[in-house]
């Protein structure tokens, strides 16, 4: 139960360090946030090894939701990027994305084998999160459309990441915190 507290608190204060880190234009905020998040999400799992790939997968995912809205021009990130690296995903969202699939253990074991309700859930709260962005100003524009568009993928994408964490069999082992 501690674990799973202090992974979406946790998650929380990386969402916020981005969102701000971006607007503000200072980069070592969320770098140095999302850095100790994941150090303390891979220091206490069993399964280091099933959570690197379920990350990397995620940071893959997430790089194609973001670089599609960006490149369609239905959502404009505050990108601290140079040319050309700014037609794609900002780093700042990769952190957000590996942070999210950090916590994704946490949050969501109760979703297991729940895919609709997983759909539903990523379909309602991707654009929450998003529109959340745009009003810290970490994404400077999302058009209407943008935010219908972002429903969609997260429609997709938490199913899939769902599917991801049960290939990876996070949610088949009891959460424990090693005590020291």
């Amino acid at each position: 139960m501690l674990k799973t507290i202090l992974s979406i608190v946790g998650f929380q204060i990386v969402w916020f360090a981005c969102a701000y880190g971006a607007s503000h234009e200072i980069w070592y905020v969320p770098c140095i946030a999302g850095l100790l998040y994941m150090i303390c999400i891979f220091i206490w799992s069993p399964h280091k090894k099933g959570l690197a790939f379920f990350v990397m997968a995620c940071l893959l995912l997430g790089f194609l939701v973001d670089t599609i809205l960006l490149q369609h021009q239905f959502v404009s990130f505050k990108n601290l990027n140079p040319y050309p690296l700014n037609l794609y995903q900002p780093w700042w969202m990769m952190i957000l994305w590996a942070a999210f699939a950090g916590s994704f253990t946490a949050s969501f074991s109760w979703l297991k084998n729940k895919y609709i309700l997983a759909a539903l859930l990523g379909g309602i709260f991707g654009p929450v999160a998003y529109y959340s962005g745009s009003q810290f100003g970490a994404i400077e524009t999302i058009s209407p459309l943008g935010l219908v568009l972002v429903g969609l993928l997260w429609l997709v994408s938490m199913p899939i990441m769902l599917r991801l964490s049960l290939r990876f069999t996070f949610f088949n082992q009891p959460e424990t915190i090693p005590h020291h």
